[in-house]
């Protein structure tokens, strides 16, 4: 999951191009509320297909410029005062997955240290999908501005390494000049050591309030998204059976969920669209898919889908995926 604010901050910033922000939602798989969305996170999965399609209306110099403005005004700034403990760079990525595990519930972020090099690192379940690629040139452009603001400095890597086998949408983002290693099992950058000594530059940042970490979500919100995920193909999971499959009582279920600002039911469509896309890919038919996730016919599916994401399921297939019903 990411932080709404964060999905956006894109859409605005991207619109301003001259972008249909309606059809932009619409395509992507979006809430069509989103700009005055008070949820807190959305699922991941639609965000990288709304930085495909913006990767794909915008040329590449405007593409990269855009998602890193983005970073560098208003996503980065937000967080950066949670670094205030660390002194140098090394200390402030050291202390990264526990910063950014509240703006990305979910986020694999680790460093790595191999053969004396120190290589920051963000692990993803690897796809066969178009979209895989873009959430890779997302982390790479979003590092490349992190580390920026941390030293002050105009900061671009010379190695990076990424999962995916194609190095284009990388190339086109930030240049030939960085040398890529490709089919890797984590997306990740090289910060050399002069680099990591730095010590960190972020008084430009003092006067920003900071943010309050929601650690509830590296705990728990995910942990229970992850935990249910496997069931939601093969039942209609009621929060009783929820519960019950995590071991605690339907209202400290609820509760929990409630302390995050989120619901069951939030969860649970989470879950559906997930599982949807994940069959949908398998080249399931729609009425397949509906019975798997439980639901009494095609019609109570394509309503329940379409108040997610504003598309039917066969528009969604056809349009995102490719897929033909």
């Amino acid at each position: 999951m990411i932080r709404t604010e964060y999905t956006r901050i894109l859409v605005e910033i991207f619109t301003e191009t001259g972008i249909n922000a309606h059809e932009l939602l619409k395509n992507s798989g979006l809430p069509p509320d989103l700009l005055s969305n008070t949820q807190d996170y959305l699922p991941v999965e639609p965000v990288k297909r709304l930085i495909y399609l913006l990767s794909h209306q915008v040329d590449g110099n405007n593409f990269s410029h855009l998602l890193r403005l983005a970073f560098r005004e208003h996503i980065i700034p937000s967080i950066i005062s949670q670094f205030d403990t660390a002194e140098t760079v090394r200390d402030a990525l050291i202390q990264a997955s526990r910063i950014f595990s509240s703006d990305s519930p979910g986020s694999q972020i680790a460093v790595e240290e191999a053969h004396g090099r120190f290589w920051f690192c963000r692990g993803a379940h690897y796809e066969e999908s178009p979209y895989f690629i873009w959430g890779e040139v997302f982390a790479v452009l979003y590092t490349i501005e992190l580390i920026s603001a941390l030293t002050l400095l105009d900061w671009h890597p010379t190695q990076v390494k990424i999962q995916h086998n194609s190095t284009e949408a990388i190339e086109s983002a930030i240049g030939s000049e960085t040398q890529l290693f490709v089919g890797h099992n984590k997306t990740a950058v090289l910060i050399n050591q002069e680099v990591l000594e730095t010590k960190l530059q972020l008084s430009t940042f003092s006067a920003r309030p900071k943010k309050e970490l929601v650690e509830w979500h590296t705990s728990f919100s995910d942990n229970v998204f992850t935990a249910l995920l496997p069931y939601v193909k093969e039942y209609s999971l009621s929060i009783d059976q929820a519960a019950r499959l995590l071991q605690m009582s339907s209202r400290t279920l609820q509760r929990r969920l409630k302390e995050e600002k989120t619901t069951f039911r939030q969860i649970k469509e989470s879950l559906m669209l997930s599982a949807s896309c994940d069959l949908m890919e398998q080249g399931r038919s729609l009425t397949q898919i509906a019975n798997q996730l439980g639901y009494k016919n095609l019609s109570h599916y394509s309503r329940a889908f379409k108040k997610i994401t504003g598309l039917s399921p066969k528009s969604y297939k056809k349009s995102l995926l490719g897929i033909e019903e």
